[in-house]
């Protein structure tokens, strides 16, 4: 492969050996492996997005089944923006919008945990099937908070926020100015996420070339592995792809996959940022009920996945 290649190429050429030269070309290739994946799908799913705005959701979601509109909107949090902070705007025009509580909370929920880059960079990392699992579980969370969250009558502590005029008609884009729309949100979120990507693999790198395995299972896979692995990726605020890499490294040193996989959840879908966002338009109750759900869902995932793989 023309990465791999160029990787080991540079690795040569400044003479490394040992854990430096295994850490340099993880470094290297994972870098160019994931920027590269991410040009392509950042702008075919941005281009897709030009016909899915708040308003034509909320018209389409109402007098459906409320199944149909808890399924929608874990899909929709797939091929959404790609961290909680991004998220955010489109969450409040569903809002804004109408659309049901626990549907806006269910896509709150998936949307950073879940992204089509990340389903593509994935299997590269746990295999195929694991990525399924991810995906499958990832769903149910933000599906199970949404419900949970409805159910409890939590959408009185929805704070009044203005959220702008929805209804205002606007003219249908031509292709070429959603190819346009498409080509600046990629621009904007690769620019974006590129030093967390970098960042991130290079604490992978540091973690493939250097980390002993010893410290990694003895330290890392005890039976309170995932618990640890949650409380310490809420306070990290990065995307998930910048937490791949990592997440990578730690595997495969050791660390079990279910207590690796929680901890890529709570980075991505909780996140200290993300909350002090969403003060403007939720309460505290609401707030913390909505981290307390998610991260029980991961919780539960990331201990059924070290039961039973």
């Amino acid at each position: 492969m023309v990465f791999e290649q160029f990787a080991t190429w540079v690795v040569d050429a400044l003479g490394l050996t040992g854990a430096p030269r295994a850490a340099v070309h993880f470094w290297v290739y994972d870098t160019l492996k994931i920027l590269a994946l991410l040009v392509t799908v950042i702008f075919g799913v941005g281009y897709l997005r030009t016909y899915f705005p708040p308003e034509k959701i909320r018209d389409y979601l109402s007098g459906k089944r409320a199944i149909t509109g808890y399924v929608l909107a874990a899909l929709l949090g797939i091929v959404s923006p790609f961290c909680s902070c991004s998220t955010i705007p489109i969450f409040l025009g569903m809002v804004g919008a109408g659309l049901p509580f626990g549907v806006t909370m269910t896509f709150l929920a998936v949307s950073p945990m879940i992204n089509e880059a990340a389903l593509v960079v994935l299997p590269g990392v746990v295999g195929f099937e694991l990525t399924a699992l991810y995906a499958v579980s990832g769903i149910t969370i933000g599906m199970t908070s949404g419900f949970v969250l409805n159910k409890a009558g939590l959408d009185r502590y929805i704070k009044e926020f203005d959220f702008g005029n929805s209804d205002v008609d606007v003219d249908e884009p031509t292709h070429r100015e959603r190819a346009r729309q498409a080509y600046v949100e990629a621009k904007d979120i690769i620019t974006d996420i590129v030093p967390y990507v970098v960042v991130g693999v290079g604490i992978g790198a540091v973690i493939h070339g250097f980390v002993p395995q010893t410290i990694v299972t003895e330290y890392l896979s005890g039976p309170l592995g995932v618990f640890g692995a949650v409380a310490v990726g809420v306070p990290i605020y990065t995307n998930i792809l910048g937490v791949i890499p990592v997440v990578e490294s730690l595997i495969g040193k050791g660390l079990p996959v279910g207590t690796g996989l929680a901890f890529m959840m709570s980075v991505a879908a909780l996140s200290l940022p993300q909350f002090m966002i969403l003060k403007k338009v939720m309460k505290k109750e609401l707030i913390a009920s909505f981290a307390v759900t998610v991260a029980s869902g991961i919780v539960v995932i990331g201990l059924l996945f070290n039961l039973l793989l």
